[in-house]
């Protein structure tokens, strides 16, 4: 095979890939929430595990809520199962583990859950965040040393 089919080959096959990604939501993202209650955010690490059932995911995440000007932070684990319809994806979790917190909060975490939509090229969800207290925008993306 020449260097020039090669290279056409290659090439065919990373214009493909981006197809690929949006249909799959499977691997492990980063997510972020935009500012509640005047100065908190959430972010972490999360990972989506497809199931037998087409579109639907089980998942995993670290959350860490940090509100700036405040001692307050808390890391959680959470699990969580997600269902996608169409561009939209609906997470629902329970916290499995407070990791840390401080100050001391009597243990007391509402899940994180979400409501997203997949972008077009599929490396990104973009939504709300909810819990029973507070709501807040929501942004996912693949980080490409997670995918290496």
């Amino acid at each position: 095979m020449t260097h020039a089919v090669r290279s056409a080959l290659c090439a065919l096959a990373l214009a493909a890939a981006p197809a690929a990604f949006a249909d799959d939501l499977s691997g492990d993202w980063l997510f972020e929430t935009g500012v509640f209650d005047g100065n908190c955010k959430i972010s972490g690490t999360f990972r989506f595990m497809s199931t037998r059932v087409p579109d639907t995911y089980t998942c995993v995440f670290t959350s860490e809520q940090v509100c700036e000007g405040s001692t307050a932070y808390v890391k959680v684990k959470q699990s969580c199962t997600a269902q996608r319809i169409g561009s939209r994806v609906a997470i629902k979790s329970k916290v499995a583990e407070i990791i840390e917190e401080r100050p001391f909060a009597d243990g007391l975490y509402f899940a994180d859950n979400f409501i997203v939509s997949v972008t077009k090229k599929g490396a990104e969800l973009v939504g709300g965040h909810y819990d029973e207290i507070r709501t807040a925008t929501a942004r996912f993306w693949r980080d490409l040393e997670l995918l290496s």
